[in-house]
């Protein structure tokens, strides 16, 4: 997998943005909304109003009346009962956000679970003086009175660093557990983590820059790459094509080598490179659920070699990923739990997105000279039905007689001059 060398965080507009780069290279984006009424990361004491054992569900309701789901378990709650819980997913689709049942405080080294005297270590932490190191240093911090597992970030760094990055942890679990839960009515414990602050746990090794009105973004061609994503055809480079149907049940992933180019490698080099561009592709995009690979037939010896492909990128990658098998000729299936809802599970987010796009690089230019900001009818339609309070807030500087509908651009179009 590659990681990102750039975080770009950005607060304008109404929204917080997390963009994620490798040299110039999207790799994620996180979007949230000011006031969301819920966060990745909460901690919450939930009521329990219904249990569906069928659907291995759970449904809780929240401190501010919002309702959440949770897988059921080993042990079976009653209707009424209060439950702590962990938001661990964002609302997608018609599907309620989803939760985890216990208490999760998720740091970058470190998870605690408030289940005293306890630590779990990471198996990937295999050295025998780094475990003891690590153990000692938890106990010494008090993160083992509060109950953890230390994630494999935690290996190799100083004494000094853990230190610091444990205290902080126990300390927030310390001002969590000081809430009373007598009182028997549902609570917000804990408000979650700043986006910018669960980029920095999950990418610690990256460079945090403040990117103002998306000038960065744009700089590395961040829209352009948004909206490449959510196509539904991709050409490979070597002469095929690769092409997305999302479907209710499950996304469906074609690699199509009947144009492929015989002098570039192959087949087996075309799934290669056609598997690259899926993966990444899965990743930009949040795909969540199913997701069935139709591959080009291959030798068995090739298909093995680009099925390790992706078990190796599903090892790597910072998200809950399944590899569940395929055979030779045949689909390959895995599973993806990404956390972050994408643009595509509302049709008219990709519209808004660069509805706001236009709307910050319009800023920048009108801060300098005066500008035009051309958009298609649909952007235009957008700023009036749903950006009216963004508009709002940067007339004091943007006159938007300045914004124009050209009726030659496409839907999601939009250029500035």
């Amino acid at each position: 997998m590659t990681s990102p060398t750039e975080i770009l965080y950005e607060h304008s507009l109404g929204q917080k943005r997390i963009s994620c780069f490798s040299g110039n290279k999207l790799l994620e984006c996180w979007i949230e909304k000011e006031n969301t009424s819920l966060r990745i990361g909460e901690i919450h004491y939930a009521r329990v109003i219904q249990v569906e054992k069928l659907l291995n569900r759970i449904f809780y309701r929240l401190n501010n009346g919002l309702e959440v789901s949770s897988r059921l378990n080993d042990k079976n709650p009653n209707i009424g009962d209060l439950e702590i819980i962990t938001i661990i997913a964002e609302e997608r689709e018609n599907k309620p956000a989803h939760a985890q049942r216990g208490f999760f405080l998720k740091g970058g080294s470190a998870i605690i679970i408030d289940n005293k005297d306890f630590l779990g270590i990471s198996k990937k932490i295999i050295n025998i003086n780094e475990r003891e190191r690590i153990t000692s240093i938890a106990k010494d911090t008090g993160l083992y009175e509060a109950g953890a597992i230390i994630r494999s970030s935690a290996e190799s760094i100083s004494d000094s660093e853990l230190v610091k990055k444990f205290l902080e942890l126990v300390d927030q679990w310390r001002e969590i557990k000081k809430i009373n839960l007598e009182e028997k009515k549902e609570k917000k414990l804990f408000k979650g983590f700043s986006l910018e602050k669960q980029a920095q746990f999950l990418y610690p090794k990256a460079k945090l820059i403040k990117d103002k009105f998306s000038i960065k973004f744009n700089e590395f061609n961040g829209t352009d790459q948004i909206l490449e994503a959510y196509n539904k055809i991709f050409n490979i480079k070597n002469g095929g094509t690769l092409s997305f149907e999302k479907t209710k049940a499950l996304i469906s992933i074609d690699i199509d080598s009947s144009k492929r180019d015989l002098n570039s490698g192959g087949i087996n080099k075309l799934t290669e490179d056609a598997l690259n561009l899926c993966l990444h592709l899965i990743r930009l995009r949040s795909t969540s659920g199913l997701i069935v690979i139709d591959m080009p037939r291959l030798k068995k010896a090739d298909y093995n070699e680009r099925f390790d492909q992706i078990k190796i990128w599903s090892e790597k990658i910072n998200k809950n990923i399944k590899v569940l098998g395929g055979t030779r000729g045949g689909l390959t299936e895995i599973i993806c739990n990404h956390e972050r809802t994408s643009l595509e599970d509302n049709e008219k987010n990709t519209s808004v997105f660069v509805a706001l796009e236009a709307l910050r690089g319009f800023i920048v230019r009108e801060e300098k000279s005066k500008s035009k900001l051309y958009v298609s009818e649909n952007i235009m339609n957008i700023f009036n039905l749903e950006l009216k309070k963004q508009i709002n807030e940067i007339k004091n500087f943007a006159k938007f007689t300045n914004v124009l509908i050209d009726e030659n651009l496409g839907y999601n179009n939009f250029y500035i001059e």
